[in-house]
């Protein structure tokens, strides 16, 4: 099933956020695949609606990294 997330940056500081969405190497063995990954780079910005999950879709959520 589908569950559509959304995902805000909600710190007033200059830190940015990085949201990897990630799906599951197919067949059983194979590598995960970076599917796209999305920038939230100031406070109140969120994610777009194409961040979702399933069963074989995944998303990690981090602070960039310095010049990123």
């Amino acid at each position: 099933m589908t569950k559509h997330i959304r995902v805000e940056n909600a710190d007033q500081s200059d830190f940015k956020v990085v949201v990897e969405v990630w799906d599951k190497g197919f067949p059983e063995g194979e590598p995960d695949k970076l599917a796209f990954t999305e920038k939230l780079d100031y406070p109140t910005a969120m994610s777009s609606p194409s961040v979702y999950l399933t069963g074989t879709r995944y998303v990690i959520v981090r602070e960039a990294a310095a010049g990123e």
